[in-house]
């Protein structure tokens, strides 16, 4: 286990004493057999948020992503997406493993696209010889496009092209909430126009585990099937959702406070240290995108020792690294990463 200041992901993040003790007086049933009265509750309420008809507790994001492209598509259908997104980067080929779906990326690096860029990938040639463009997935926030929040009304644009497409239409939102408060506005409001909706609560929400996926009510027992196929069904979940409960009801707001941390790590980077440059060096949310440029210490040597220092970044490409902030990060923190990095440009 890493010991230090772990910005990695925020994924990392632990529950807080007051969410374990809401996990240990949850009341506890069987969730196989759909009797268990906190899972229960934690669908009734992220349904809701998100403006859907039913909700689905999961064990992970991706399994809820995978589950909502196996919905969708047939083997052969097409699932447009961004090119850097989490469905084609990071879920190990799960939509060709699990769904048989053709990977049919938009080329965009900030995981942000335009209505004209999703027309120009659609495949208009229709008969038998043709794979079919059939569902399409937006992440909001991207995550390797630079924990971008999507512009509400560039957001709009999209998904009014894609009902005129006919496509079935997945909302990727592991990070959700970091999007609803950047852009000052509802889950509800960004969700309302997809068929199916992610949610991760164990990243910026603090949950040691588990994933929303909301969906029409008509699919129930599809989905249900589904979670079965996928191995994901779960006896007393009930600890676990009541983690998710207490996260939904007390950990949204406090997310402002990772973007902040973010735009002051971003903004001492670019000031401070001439060996990296900062991608994004006003933040959109909680994420901080670099490269380090140094001829007498590699990549790969400079990300050592910032974890024998005790500061740790995730590594994306050959001088990529992305610092995440989340609850567990302090402004204190930051500062004590700032000095870090000037300690190791003077060990040249």
């Amino acid at each position: 286990m890493f010991k230090g200041i772990d910005l990695f992901s925020d994924t990392v993040t632990q529950p807080s004493r007051a969410m374990k003790e809401a996990m240990m007086n949850a009341e506890l049933g069987d969730e196989q057999k759909g009797e268990d009265p906190t899972t229960h509750a934690l669908e009734e309420m992220a349904a809701d948020l998100l403006g859907k008809e039913a909700a689905m507790f999961f064990p992970s994001a991706t399994m809820a992503n995978e589950i909502a492209i196996r919905l969708f598509c047939e083997p052969g259908d097409e699932l447009i997406a961004a090119e850097t997104c989490h469905l084609f980067f990071a879920e190990a080929g799960g939509p060709a493993i699990h769904a048989g779906a053709m990977a049919r990326p938009i080329h965009s690096p900030t995981g942000i696209f335009s209505a004209k860029e999703l027309r120009d990938t659609y495949r208009w040639s229709k008969g038998p010889h043709y794979p079919i463009s059939k569902m399409l997935s937006i992440e909001n926030t991207t995550n390797v496009g630079g924990g971008h929040a999507w512009p509400l009304e560039q957001l709009d644009d999209v998904m009014h092209a894609a009902k005129e497409l006919q496509l079935k239409t997945h909302l990727d939102g592991s990070r959700l909430f970091n999007a609803v408060v950047k852009t000052a506005t509802t889950a509800k409001r960004i969700a309302n126009n997809f068929d199916a909706v992610t949610l991760c609560l164990s990243k910026g929400l603090g949950c040691p585990i588990g994933a929303i996926l909301a969906y029409p009510a008509k699919d129930f027992v599809k989905v249900r099937r589904l979670k079965q196929i996928f191995g994901g069904a779960m006896r007393q979940s009930g600890i676990l959702a009541a983690a998710g409960i207490y996260a939904l009801q007390n950990n949204i707001d406090r997310l402002a406070e990772d973007h902040a941390n973010a735009a002051l790590l971003a903004q001492r980077m670019h000031n401070e240290i001439t060996e990296i440059r900062v991608e994004n060096s006003n933040p959109s949310t909680n994420m901080v995108f670099f490269e380090w440029h140094d001829e007498k210490i590699p990549p790969n040597e400079f990300l050592q020792r910032c974890i024998n220092h005790g500061v740790r970044f995730s590594h994306f490409g050959e001088k990529r690294f992305r610092a995440v902030t989340h609850r567990q990060i302090t402004q204190k923190d930051i500062n004590t990463v700032m000095e870090t990095l000037k300690e190791i440009c003077l060990e040249k």
